[in-house]
């Protein structure tokens, strides 16, 4: 009996769930024979039963669980959820018949592919290879979703991928680096070399993990005069110092790596030098000096996973009398969080006063 590749993607626009499917879709191939567990195949036959008593329909070998809840998508679309952590599953077996010696399969190899950032729709994908088995290469693939406005990351857990067979239940460890390769990396009954007979402990199973990381950070900036309570939008006479007090926290699922807080002042504000401090949990909360160079190129206050974050503050000088006019001078102080997953800013209005007589 011959079949045709599957493919089970919705190309429509499901407003029900928010979700942008485009033209993603998922899906099996290629075009193949298939059997059933009572007529397998004398030669070396690759995921191509219908009935296999523990797994059903072998040509579905693809399926991704969310570790949280147990919720296991085996067709069409994951949808992703910043935060939580995923694990992939792929199905393999040499379907030929036990019984003879001619159907072993060689080279055998799993491969998958996963997108660096997902917004609306993107592929997981598993392969498996076979230098003796007809066809050579079987591929799935599911649709990783998420809603039109969000993005995320997606991450592979370091070392989670692993082969299990009824000849190695505890699992074995797989390179992750060589099955998200071109090539894929090697499996095997009770040894990663390639050989898969159709015997019943040949059957098995690659499983790997990645998380949905969705960045986010706020930064915020108050003004007060210096040595009094931090607030923001305050009048000022001139000739004033004033204290500068940065906030940057990451809001998002993932850690932020060398984050750099930076304050553009107003013209004729004069920055004092030696008189910036840090707080981070890293100083128990407590300020500590650090160098200058806030409101220059910025200063690098370095990684915070999510929740985490950092204050700054330093003292300027406001403009004298002779650079302002008399009454009220309306002026913007921009204080800035730069990260690989972009920059944010956040401004304070600050009135500078002028008495004339």
């Amino acid at each position: 009996m011959t079949t045709s590749a599957c493919d089970t993607g919705n190309t429509g626009n499901d407003s029900g769930k928010g979700l942008d499917l485009g033209s993603v879709t998922a899906g099996w191939g290629p075009d193949r024979p298939t059997f059933t567990e009572a007529d397998r195949p004398e030669r070396a036959t690759l995921n191509s039963v219908t009935d296999n008593p523990r797994h059903g329909d072998e040509r579905n070998f693809l399926s991704v669980t969310e570790v949280a809840t147990g919720q296991r998508y085996v067709g069409g679309d994951v949808t992703l959820q910043p935060g939580q952590t995923y694990e992939a599953t792929v199905f393999f077996r040499n379907d030929a018949d036990p019984g003879t010696q001619t159907g072993v399969s060689t080279g055998t190899r799993v491969r998958a592919t996963l997108p660096a950032r997902v917004k609306g729709r993107e592929r997981i994908s598993a392969f498996l290879q076979s230098d003796s088995a007809e066809p050579a290469r079987l591929w799935q693939s599911l649709a990783l979703a998420t809603p039109a406005d969000t993005s995320v990351s997606v991450r592979i857990v370091p070392d989670s991928a692993r082969i299990y067979t009824e000849a190695a239940p505890k699992g074995v460890s797989l390179p992750t680096d060589e099955l998200f390769s071109e090539a894929g990396t090697l499996i095997g009954c009770s040894a990663q070399d390639g050989v898969l007979t159709g015997a019943r402990q040949c059957e098995g199973r690659v499983r790997f993990r990645f998380v949905a990381d969705r960045p986010n950070f706020v930064i915020s900036q108050a003004v007060s005069q210096a040595g009094e309570t931090v607030t923001s939008g305050l009048r000022f006479e001139v000739g004033t110092r004033v204290t500068f007090k940065m906030h940057y926290r990451n809001t998002g699922t993932t850690q932020q790596n060398n984050v750099v807080l930076r304050s553009e002042l107003p013209a004729s504000f004069r920055y004092v030098s030696a008189s910036t401090s840090f707080s981070t949990s890293r100083t128990d909360s407590k300020w500590k000096k650090t160098e200058d160079g806030v409101t220059e190129d910025g200063l690098n206050l370095g990684s915070f996973d999510p929740g985490g974050g950092a204050y700054l503050k330093f003292t300027a000088v406001l403009p004298d009398e002779e650079d302002v006019d008399c009454g009220l001078t309306n002026t913007t102080s921009t204080a800035l969080a730069r990260t690989p997953n972009g920059t944010k800013s956040a401004e304070s209005v600050i009135l500078v006063e002028k008495k004339c007589g």
